[in-house]
């Protein structure tokens, strides 16, 4: 199914371009978990328990 997929594409003079099998890089969602840790870690300082600081950054996120 593959080879004929690429069979396809090449013969429309396109190019297919395999992406590794995890790349947070290019999946947005990995790049928007990414964002929330960062700001819940920086907010742990302010709150007493991880879910007071992870409903303050989403409170503000949205």
């Amino acid at each position: 199914m593959v080879r004929t997929n690429g069979i396809i594409i090449e013969s429309a003079d396109c190019h297919l371009k395999y992406l590794p099998s995890y790349s947070p890089g290019l999946n947005k969602i990995e790049q928007c978990w990414s964002w929330l840790k960062s700001r819940i870690r920086k907010q742990l300082i302010q709150f007493d328990c991880l879910q007071n600081a992870m409903e303050d950054v989403l409170r503000t996120a949205s």
